[in-house]
């Protein structure tokens, strides 16, 4: 907390950032039926379940009467709701574990001189063995996921990722896994992209002063656009990033490798095309604002 800066103000600038951030998914709240009470029920979830993570990370109590008297509930409601979430979070992995797998397969087949040609591109793969070609399920097998071939080509197929030609040979199409239409696999990923966006911000806002600064880049258009310019500027965006992302796939593949640790974290990075909903004042530029909140946090401490 900087110098003159009342506690107050950090802790109302907080519950007005929790609130804006939690404003785009009401939409799909009302969409899919979620009721206030369903609201109440998982922000109480969430509190004691942090709750009880600080708690451990910090050596004290974590048994559901000291939760319950922390936080305003009984012990058995606290006992139930800890259970539930603990259920919920094991299906979220399953989802997520079955992205990471698809996304996995897809990057052997483009890096693997095994399935690609000399410049990246995957080749064509058999679903038989036949002649010299190379086969789906040789793939499978050297990405090292769980994977079986029906579920993958299933998975592959309803995202755009694949082409099943003649039934006998599969075609890659796109490299990025990006699951289609409202499923829980879109669903789950609202909340792990979202999360992993707010805890690179926590992370900044929360950080030690030697610790590294995690990037946040933004670039917001300081006019507005017509439909027919989004869509221009979405176009041409989109391509500039697939190649962005493949470059930094290929980094982490033939770099990043060499400092793999069993005992370390998963690092990442993601981009997504948004509509800005803040209020457009008196522009008086003529070019793009960029927002670097990577000098922001080095003066911040």
């Amino acid at each position: 907390m900087g110098p003159g800066v009342d506690v107050d103000d950090e802790r109302t600038a907080l519950l007005e950032a929790i609130e804006e951030s939690l404003r785009p998914l009401m939409r799909a709240a009302f969409a899919y039926g979620v009721s206030y009470q369903d609201l109440v029920e998982v922000v109480r979830a969430l509190y004691i379940f942090s709750l009880r993570e600080r708690n451990e990370s910090q050596g004290r109590p974590t048994d559901p009467t000291r939760l319950g008297l922390m936080s305003g509930v009984t012990r058995g409601e606290v006992v139930k709701l800890i259970r539930d979430r603990e259920e919920r979070a094991q299906q979220r992995a399953l989802a997520a574990r079955r992205v990471d797998q698809l996304t996995q397969l897809l990057g052997k087949w483009h890096d693997d001189s095994r399935f690609s040609t000399p410049y990246g591109a995957p080749l064509d793969l058999s679903l038989q063995p036949e002649g010299s070609f190379r086969v789906f399920d040789d793939l499978i097998e050297a990405s090292g996921t769980e994977l079986d071939r029906d579920t993958a080509l299933e998975a592959l197929r309803a995202t755009g990722c694949v082409e099943v030609h003649a039934g006998k040979f599969v075609r890659c199409t796109s490299r990025s896994f990006l699951p289609a239409g409202k499923d829980l696999s879109r669903i789950t990923r609202i909340g792990r992209v979202g999360g992993a966006l707010y805890s690179t911000f926590v992370y900044n806002l929360l950080r030690d002063p030697g610790a590294p600064v995690y990037f946040e880049r933004t670039m917001v258009a300081d006019f507005p656009l017509s439909e027919v310019g989004r869509d221009l500027m979405l176009s041409h965006f989109s391509v500039d990033t697939e190649d962005l992302i493949e470059g930094m796939d290929k980094w982490v593949s033939t770099k990043a490798i060499d400092h793999m640790d069993d005992s370390g974290r998963r690092y990442g990075v993601t981009a997504f095309f948004f509509e800005d909903s803040a209020a457009i004042g008196d522009a008086r530029k003529h070019h793009p604002e960029v927002v670097d909140v990577l000098a922001d946090a080095q003066t911040a401490h």
